[in-house]
């Protein structure tokens, strides 16, 4: 308290020296803040007190201080940054050479208990100056911007409607704007027609999940009394679900819920005809009652009706539309099928390419199995052989000298002509 006291005072004695200035920044903004020393002076911060860091101008040598500041602002010069402000950022930063106060109020907006509410719920609408709670500020309410009547930082909405539903603006003064969308949800339903005989689904739905938790509900039909309804039950192993033993004439979802309370009406009569009241009930006291009517008209002859009518969608449509995890159920098995798909094709090219390497392999061993080709694998030619054959039948036979042209012998002495 003693110190809430001093920075009270150090505060209003800085404003009132001039030497202070005020900056107003929302959640994740930046500030930045000017010694006004020269940039080779020693500087020192401080935040609420505690040392941020101090400088030696000569050397340039930082040292962080205690502070939380320290492990996230940075100093270029004599000016000191502070990024991605939270709302315990907000206070007063010192900078001790120059005696120059500087005041930081970090704002945030927000609405309790959420920014989804139910129709005839309460709210609050908050526009939080973490420091200075008596401050005013304007608030804009949708949808033309025109300027709500209080000016507290926390005003008070009562038994919301789609009047309230948009967006709200809150000016800090005048320079700073934050905007706060609210959304305004009710149960919906639809009227239903249906055949004798046939199995129809009566509507209970919200729009979208909500900021309140579902804690009970039911369905109710006055003109059947004996027909026996289930519950809605929330508990901590099973969520959100459906709890009745007696599925004669109404069936349900046996899985978790989210926004969808329909239920089926089996082999519905004449007498099941009339209207039938949808309730479900949420955290703090804030219960919604929404009504259907069910008409039923005799099946004209010859004609086959559907053993499910509405209303709604059939069981497994509502089934794959059933939110897992914030997403729908078809979704998910979307998902997984193409992660199995894409699993098996990365399994297939993997074994196609190992069969390729396989191929290769083999084919660079059978061409280093092959043997080198030597001389005795060439052509042996014979011609040596032939030519001496040839030569031997080519050869003439000696001619007996009597035999022997007489032209071509030579005259001896005795020749007479």
């Amino acid at each position: 308290m003693a110190i809430c006291k001093i920075l009270f005072f150090l505060l209003a004695l800085c404003v009132w020296c001039g030497k202070c200035e005020v900056f107003y920044k929302r959640v994740g903004d930046e500030v930045s803040m000017k010694c006004g020393v020269d940039s080779n002076s020693d500087i020192d911060w401080k935040f609420n007190g505690e040392s941020i860091f101090s400088i030696t101008g000569k050397s340039g040598t930082r040292r962080k201080g205690s502070s939380h500041i320290a492990f996230k602002a940075s100093a270029s010069g004599d000016t000191l940054k502070v990024p991605r402000l939270e709302t315990r950022d907000s206070g007063n930063y010192f900078c001790r050479q120059s005696g120059k106060h500087y005041t930081v109020r970090v704002v945030s907006a927000f609405v309790k208990p959420g920014p989804v509410l139910l129709q005839s719920s309460n709210a609050e609408l908050h526009c939080d100056i973490t420091g200075d709670p008596n401050t005013e500020v304007q608030w804009l309410r949708p949808p033309n911007g025109e300027e709500y009547k209080e000016k507290k930082q926390v005003i008070q909405l009562k038994s919301v409607t789609s009047k309230e539903a948009g967006q709200w603006t809150c000016l800090v003064k005048k320079d700073l704007k934050l905007i706060v969308a609210l959304t305004v949800v009710g149960l919906q339903t639809t009227a239903v027609n249906a055949s004798k005989g046939d199995n129809i689904e009566l509507p209970c739905s919200l729009p979208q999940s909500v900021s309140q938790r579902v804690v009970g509900g039911r369905w109710k039909a006055d003109h059947l009394p004996k027909v026996s309804f289930p519950n809605l039950t929330n508990t901590a192993g099973e969520g959100l679900h459906w709890h009745g033993n007696d599925l004669s004439k109404v069936n349900f979802t046996t899985g978790q819920l989210s926004t969808n309370f329909d239920v089926t009406l089996k082999k519905v009569q004449s007498s099941d005809d009339g209207t039938f009241v949808c309730t479900v009930e949420f955290d703090g006291g804030v219960s919604l009652s929404v009504e259907t009517t069910l008409r039923v008209v005799d099946k004209p002859s010859g004609v086959k009706g559907s053993n499910n009518r509405k209303g709604k969608p059939p069981a497994v449509m509502e089934s794959l539309t059933k939110e897992v995890y914030g997403l729908k159920l078809w979704i998910w098995i979307a998902v997984g099928a193409s992660s199995v798909a894409l699993i098996v094709l990365i399994v297939v090219i993997g074994v196609v390419q190992r069969r390729n390497k396989r191929m290769k392999k083999r084919v660079r061993t059978l061409r280093s199995m092959r043997q080198p080709l030597t001389d005795k694998d060439y052509c042996q030619c014979d011609r040596a052989e032939k030519e001496v054959e040839f030569g031997e039948q080519a050869r003439p036979l000696p001619v007996p000298r009597q035999h022997r042209n007489p032209r071509t012998r030579t005259a001896g002495p005795n020749h007479t002509n």
